[in-house]
């Protein structure tokens, strides 16, 4: 510990006593609280107002050393190890009580229970852990995750058979012909190898993440994600808000489009066509709302915020980083998985790619849209991704909110749109995944203009039949 570590004050990982306090319980919450958390040091003999090193007597600081060791060690549950040293400083001694980080959660005080006695560091505050922390410490000390959970209801395989057809048709219907005919439909034995459901006797009951992919279950009321769009750059004046409900893979599309249809783009008119850049590259939105739907934490009861600014995106997640997991690990593609059967369901639905590729995935995007690195926030419970964009852009004036209003044109219709227009009356039973490979764009382009044709104020297709089996209609002359 060095003067200037004592002057920056405390934190998260640091807290300072002036004294060893005659009750051990004033400390020995910091104690197990660092435990259940990343670690943590306890300095003795600085004060935590001042941050000045007032030091402990000579004469008692051996003795004191040995008195906080053998309190932690007969006051914790599962018994806690620190690593004490004496340190002289200014001439002064202190004692550093440094916890490691605790690989049996929840640590609590034997004292006062498991329930009243877990407390967790929240900033440079410690906090009695509450119910749902308490739940996510047990899962934690016991690498097991939420959504592979059982639930005690058992599941008709009626129920199975309509989540496993909704997640084929989902999946399917950005794939091009050949990709289909490859695609497995997902079957009950591929649930329960990804743990969505669980054996019991003859039956198979439900776990949390099967109940979360129907989307119908009143207990998961917080598993939503609230969109608004924002006046200005501060949380004022709302100008659009929506929240997003339903299986959690219909919810991150329904995001990505509301962002898509508020983003700033920047529009030109060549010859008879308007062209658009958004504001921010598409991939990067998908992979930012899906990495929060992913890898929040459902325990906590509070939804992802989907914001929307003058000048940037934020997308905010319950639930804060692992312990062995830190921002810059992020970057270069580590991952520890909350959710691991939703994470293998999301792989097959091609939602994510792999374990770990979503934070690089959103750097890559950024990089080659030559915008700010995102950044990345683990605080107060929470995480969050925040993309920006340049304001100061040449000719601002060309700024619209997207797709509600249009440049001047002498065309209703942009030339996507015409080009999926004429594609739709040409092959009706055409896939989304080959109107992309055809058209050489994004199946999220495509995905987002059949949308605003189909559900604009006046349409110009509808789709007729079922996903696998229908065909499109074109409804105006082209």
């Amino acid at each position: 510990m060095t003067k200037e570590e004592i002057l920056a004050g405390e934190s998260e990982i640091l807290e300072f006593k002036r004294d060893i306090p005659e009750q051990s319980i004033k400390y020995m919450k910091t104690v197990v609280a660092f435990a259940n958390g990343k670690g943590g040091t306890i300095v003795f003999g600085v004060d935590d107002k001042t941050r000045k090193v007032v030091g402990i007597k000579k004469v008692e600081v051996f003795q004191k050393a040995d008195a906080i060791a053998d309190a932690i060690f007969n006051s914790c549950e599962p018994k806690i190890r620190p690593n004490i040293n004496l340190q002289e400083i200014d001439k002064k001694y202190i004692i550093v009580v440094t916890i490691p980080v605790g690989m049996q959660q929840p640590y609590y005080i034997k004292s006062m229970g498991i329930t009243d006695g877990t407390f967790v560091r929240v900033a440079a505050t410690t906090r009695e852990a509450e119910r749902y922390m308490l739940k996510e410490l047990v899962l934690e000390g016991n690498n097991e995750s939420f959504d592979q959970q059982p639930i005690g209801e058992k599941v008709a395989k009626e129920e199975i058979d309509e989540l496993c057809d909704k997640i084929y048709d989902f999946t399917s219907s950005s794939l091009s012909k050949k990709e289909r005919l490859a695609l497995r439909r997902p079957t009950v034995n591929q649930l329960q190898s990804w743990k969505l459901l669980k054996k019991d006797g003859r039956s198979l009951v439900a776990t949390n993440g099967f109940r979360l992919l129907q989307g119908n279950a009143e207990e998961y009321s917080d598993a939503k994600i609230q969109c608004a769009v924002f006046k200005g750059t501060t949380r004022g004046d709302f100008l659009k808000r929506q929240n997003m409900e339903g299986p959690i893979f219909e919810q991150i599309e329904a995001a990505y489009q509301f962002v898509i249809q508020n983003l700033p783009a920047q529009s030109e008119v060549k010859g008879l066509f308007r062209h658009e850049k958004y504001a921010l590259p598409e991939a990067a939105i998908r992979e930012v709302i899906a990495n929060a739907v992913c890898h929040r934490s459902y325990l906590i009861p509070r939804k992802i915020q989907v914001a929307l600014y003058d000048d940037r995106l934020e997308v905010t997640s319950p639930g804060t980083l692992n312990k062995d997991i830190t921002l810059e690990k992020m970057r270069e593609g580590m991952s520890s998985v909350r959710n691991k059967g939703i994470a293998e369901a999301f792989i097959y639905m091609r939602i994510v790619e792999t374990w770990g590729s979503g934070i690089p995935n959103i750097f890559k995007a950024m990089q080659e849209y030559n915008l700010p690195e995102p950044e990345m926030q683990d605080f107060h419970g929470d995480f969050r991704i925040t993309l920006s964009w340049d304001r100061k852009l040449p000719n601002p004036t060309q700024f619209l909110p997207n797709p509600t209003q249009f440049l001047p044109n002498p065309t209703q219709y942009s030339e996507k749109e015409l080009l999926i227009l004429h594609a739709l009356k040409n092959t009706p039973s055409i896939t989304q995944g080959e109107l992309a490979q055809s058209l050489g764009m994004d199946t999220n382009q495509i995905k987002y203009y059949l949308n605003k044709l189909k559900n604009g104020s006046n349409p110009a297709i509808r789709h007729i039949g079922t996903t696998r089996n229908g065909y499109w209609e074109v409804l105006i002359e082209i």
